[in-house]
């Protein structure tokens, strides 16, 4: 089957940017960022960079890897990859390319790592795809303001689709701050001057509930003229280049033998509603991994993410050439509710399930703000933020062992305009699990967002 490969391609639609950058040109924070954030962008200078990936919590982690590279310009520069599972060294000169990549699969987890270090904006098509017209959102009193651009959009089929979303925060210099969305998504800290540049020197990434990654920049300097080496090793056959397209869901599934899910029942939360994976696949048509999105119960991800893993596709092929192929799936799930999970007593007895002590332990919100790791302010509704309106919402949450959001409730708004940005926004949280006698366990708090009118 041939594949168009196409930036994007696994949007259903687009809609209008709701909230964004820090002036009246959509484009201008994106140039001054890949001015500033990218070692390959303009005014960019000879560079050499080593990075180490790691999973700090898990040092013996396949999620880990080391990246060397030398870059003169352009049309001449060499990358090295080393981890478990995957290989790859590449050598430009020209217009002549020749690479090494064995294991055959580039994983995205790794490959977004690489991205963010040397051209975090490569992609920054992506975002004039999704906006329109841009205004500030976010800014604190605090000398390090950010301003956040926020998109939502629809993954999945024209009859089974689902909300997603994409932020991208610049910091007050102009630098990145952090981008999030479907396939992408990485913190920018420590940022370093490199020349006319500002370079972060750690990246964060969470792939995965209860996955942290780190990426640590170990070595960025100026690569002195004549300093270029060779590369050891390096074959005279290369072999093809890895290459991914992004594909949508409809063409996803024509190549899977089989694209339905089973749900098993679930603790709490919605019996039914729709859970957005992203999933991406090697040459060969294996599903590698799988990542989630956005879920109407979030205790359907791992089963979700376990099935799809298992999944095997035809082997993709663009303009006569194996591909990886990525996509955006939403599923709709129809499931029962088994009630709360037994818990254990420490003689090891099981306590029944309808014991009060299996249901979720209510904590306060200022216990729950210091738990919270992951936020995005909600965007301000533009109606109401001209007529300065403005207003509050309370949300009853709660919050699962692995600290992402099960479910959240209304309990009282202003508007439903504010409660609708409020969930949007509030459902990408995450926060450090809860311990309870050493162990993690399901909390409810209240969550209250505040529009104040400027």
């Amino acid at each position: 089957m041939r594949l168009s490969v196409r930036l994007g391609s696994f949007f259903l639609l687009a809609a209008l940017v709701t909230a964004c950058f820090a002036d009246d040109d959509p484009n201008s924070a994106l140039k001054r960022a890949l001015t500033l954030s990218s070692l390959t962008g303009p005014h960019a200078q000879p560079f050499h960079l080593k990075l180490t990936i790691s999973e700090p919590a898990n040092p013996n982690s396949p999620y880990r890897a080391t990246v060397e590279e030398f870059w003169q310009s352009p049309k001449l520069w060499q990358r090295n990859i080393e981890s478990p599972g995957f290989q790859q060294t590449i050598s430009m000169t020209g217009t002549t390319q020749t690479e090494q990549s064995p294991g055959g699969y580039y994983p995205l987890w790794l490959r977004n790592f690489v991205t963010a270090a040397i051209d975090p904006l490569e992609d920054s098509a992506f975002w004039t795809q999704v906006s329109a017209r841009v205004v500030l959102t976010e800014k604190s009193s605090k000398s390090e303001s950010t301003s956040c651009a926020r998109a939502q959009f629809k993954i999945g089929t024209p009859a089974v689709n689902n909300d997603a979303f994409a932020v991208i925060c610049f910091n007050s210099d102009g630098t990145l701050s952090s981008v999030v969305r479907p396939g992408y998504d990485m913190e920018f800290h420590d940022v370093q001057p490199f020349g006319k540049k500002k370079i972060a020197h750690t990246y964060i990434d969470d792939p995965e509930p209860g996955t942290k990654l780190n990426g640590t920049v170990d070595l960025l300097e100026q690569l002195q003229p004549g300093a270029f080496p060779a590369v050891p090793g390096l074959p005279n056959q290369s072999s093809a280049p890895i290459e991914s397209a992004r594909i949508n869901q409809e063409t996803f599934e024509s190549l899977a033998n089989h694209a339905t899910l089973v749900w098993p029942p679930v603790h709490s939360g919605n019996t039914s509603g729709k859970l957005s994976m992203y999933v991406s696949a090697d040459s060969q048509g294996h599903v590698r991994e799988a990542y989630p999105l956005n879920s109407d119960n979030a205790g359907l991800q791992s089963a979700a993410r376990d099935q799809l893993l298992k999944w095997q596709l035809k082997p993709a092929v663009s303009n006569g050439k194996p591909v990886q192929v990525e996509a955006a799936l939403t599923f709709e799930f129809s499931t029962t509710t088994d009630g709360p999970p037994p818990s254990v007593t420490s003689q090891g007895n099981a306590v029944p399930a309808t014991s009060p002590s299996a249901k979720p332990i209510v904590v306060s919100p200022q216990i729950a703000n210091s738990l919270r790791t992951k936020a995005f302010a909600p965007v301000y509704p533009q109606n109401l933020k001209l007529n300065r309106v403005s207003g509050k919402v309370d949300l009853d949450a709660i919050i699962g062992k692995d600290g992402q959001i099960v479910s959240l409730t209304p309990k009282y708004s202003t508007n439903p305009a504010f409660t609708d940005s409020a969930i949007a926004a509030v459902q990408h949280w995450a926060y450090k699990p809860y311990l309870l006698n050493g162990s993690p366990v399901e909390i409810e708090t209240v969550i209250t967002i505040n529009f104040n009118a400027p």
